[in-house]
């Protein structure tokens, strides 16, 4: 019969669909982990900027 599936080709239709969301899973959090690292990074960089107007502001106030 023409179009009918057997037991082997429903088997890799799974192994296939399996396969591609765990691919699919790792790539959306690797690409958590870039986008969380970036948010790290500008946060420490806005806290350093933050940090160093304040010193600024303090050193002039004392001059």
């Amino acid at each position: 019969m023409m179009g009918a599936m057997d037991n082997w080709d429903v088997t890799l239709l799974i192994v296939a669909g399996y396969l591609a969301v765990v691919a699919l899973v790792r790539l959306m959090a690797r690409h958590r982990d870039q986008l969380l690292a970036d948010l790290r990074r500008q946060m420490a960089a806005e806290k350093k900027r933050k940090r160093d107007e304040e010193n600024e502001r303090r050193w002039k106030q004392s001059a």
